[in-house]
């Protein structure tokens, strides 16, 4: 059975037709796990992770996080004296990434971690991939499926107002921040665009299909790369 990396547009069902699939199929769905993984690999909290995950991406804090120690700067002042002696300056700061660390990420860290997992997912075959850019890790991969899947502006914000019970003005704005997050993730960690159509093997519209024309169309992909 081959990977299925999906990438999909907020709110235009992705997390669900990976559900879906893993189903119908008998395969995992990773989605939160891959984010489990790369906490066990590097020691951190799940919670340290996820702040460098897509719905979280800021591109002046990723590209910061190589250089400061974030959370540092959230303290609140201290002393000269108080500052020295809680000094968050570590020396694994002078170290290069490609060495192995215990306790500490950063988006140099974050990124050689996901293409790791993402890689060795490749390999192992027979899983559903939620996003991280496995379209453009996975590019190569002859027993890979990219799929993208889209949907009308509209119809999704509609989606998220009914779900978080929000405003379709609240919707709107918070539609296009995670939809401007996302694109900002895929740019600042693969130089890629997320509506680049050549990343694709199969590019699906669910304001027009439904999310189980949508797995049967995967569906028939994935037995005939079998077959």
């Amino acid at each position: 059975m081959p990977v299925i990396t999906i990438s999909s547009q907020y709110g235009a069902g992705g997390p669900e037709l990976g559900r879906e699939l893993s189903k119908r199929l008998g395969i995992d769905y990773l989605d939160k796990e891959i984010i489990h993984k790369v906490a066990l690999e590097v020691n951190v909290p799940d919670s340290e992770v996820e702040e460098f995950e897509p719905k979280h991406h800021s591109k002046y804090k990723t590209f910061f996080s190589t250089i400061f120690d974030l959370d540092a700067l959230k303290k609140k002042a201290k002393t000269l004296e108080e500052a020295e002696q809680e000094s968050s300056f570590d020396d694994r700061d002078e170290i290069p990434y490609q060495f192995n660390v215990d306790g500490w990420i950063d988006s140099d860290i974050y990124k050689q971690m996901i293409v790791k997992i993402i890689s060795a997912l490749g390999d192992r075959r027979g899983v559903v991939i939620a996003g991280r850019g496995g379209q453009h890790i996975l590019r190569d991969n002859p027993r890979t499926i990219h799929v993208r899947l889209v949907s009308d502006f509209d119809d999704r914000v509609d989606k998220m107002a009914k779900k978080r019970n929000m405003t379709t003005s609240d919707a709107d704005e918070y539609v296009s921040t995670m939809d401007s997050r996302s694109r900002d993730y895929l740019r600042f960690y693969f130089d890629c665009d997320p509506d680049e159509d050549t990343l694709y093997d199969i590019v699906l519209n669910t304001s027009r299909l439904s999310l189980d024309s949508c797995a049967d169309l995967i569906e028939k992909l994935a037995n005939g790369l079998v077959e």
